[in-house]
């Protein structure tokens, strides 16, 4: 295949004198001098080979070459813009999806509130949600996966800037029969033998919970495990025990089945903050959400 050599500029040039047949009119339309577009005509002339434009002091015209060389060359153009545009629709559309990872108790009870008011002010952004646990939320943070986070882990990691947007404790949750539903307060000793359902040992919020006890002298016994609060929900719905649950985790309206005590000694609190990778600078999209966030 033999090597293209001449310039887009050239090609431009030739389009514009072609499809206007005068120099001062097509030299002011690709920006240039009459001499210096002259000097591009010559140059793809020479380069292809064969004579283009007819030409002289009055008149200009296209060859029987030019007509055929122009029919490609507005092909080309055609073409380049087409990519061009493809490109940068495709760089548009990355930048307005924004890859969000939070914990499930934000995704269901925190998130749409802010999403809603998100949505208002920027209504062609797409939102992508990473809802797993502290751990997965934490990981795609630093793999890059989401562009922010928001967790309750991360404060020790070197790579994460870690900025506080909510605190709130863990409450008690019994069914309304319990013996318990009536109360507004009970200590961790005054329920060290009823049958507790927790989240599983692999969990952020399991972690922090058995860290916070770890004094105590009387416990409750864990007796069913979940993966996911809401799972833990579940069977305390059915009667299964008691479970210790983050406050935003709860049903933000009333649930006609479960009660919602405070507990305390000690009081177990976590604070929930956005997390994003030191030093990375988040595109337009996300960093507007993400103040979102800030300002909630």
């Amino acid at each position: 295949m033999e090597r293209i050599s001449f310039e887009l500029a050239e090609i431009q040039g030739f389009v514009a004198v072609a499809e206007k047949l005068n120099f001062k009119a097509a030299a002011d339309a690709v920006f240039i001098s009459q001499p210096a577009l002259s000097r591009r005509i010559d140059k793809l002339e020479m380069q292809v080979g064969a004579r283009l434009l007819e030409r002289t002091t009055r008149h200009v015209a296209l060859t029987e070459a030019g007509q055929r060389f122009l029919e490609h060359a507005r092909a080309a153009l055609e073409e380049l813009q087409l990519g061009l545009q493809d490109i940068s629709e495709s760089t548009t559309r990355r930048r307005s999806v924004v890859t969000l990872a939070c914990v499930p108790s934000v995704a269901a009870n925190l998130l749409p509130h802010v999403l809603k008011r998100f949505a208002e002010r920027f209504p062609d952004t797409r939102i992508r949600l990473i809802d797993e646990g502290a751990q997965e939320v934490l990981n795609s943070v630093l793999s890059g996966t989401a562009d922010f986070g928001i967790n309750f882990i991360g404060t020790q990691e070197p790579d994460i800037e870690f900025k506080a947007i909510h605190s709130e404790e863990y409450r008690l949750a019994v069914r309304d029969d319990h013996p318990l539903a009536q109360r507004e307060t009970v200590s961790w000793e005054s329920i060290a033998d009823e049958r507790l359902i927790s989240v599983a040992k692999n969990s952020g919020n399991r972690s922090l919970m058995d860290n916070a006890l770890a004094r105590l002298n009387r416990r409750p016994v864990v007796f069913h495990e979940a993966n996911h609060v809401a799972g833990a929900l579940g069977l305390v719905e059915a009667g299964l025990g008691i479970a210790a649950i983050p406050g935003l985790a709860l049903p933000a309206t009333a649930h006609p089945r479960i009660r919602s005590i405070r507990l305390c000694e000690p009081t177990i609190s976590r604070t929930l903050g956005l997390i994003s990778k030191k030093g990375l600078r988040l595109q337009s999209a996300a960093s507007a959400l993400y103040a979102e966030f800030l300002n909630s």
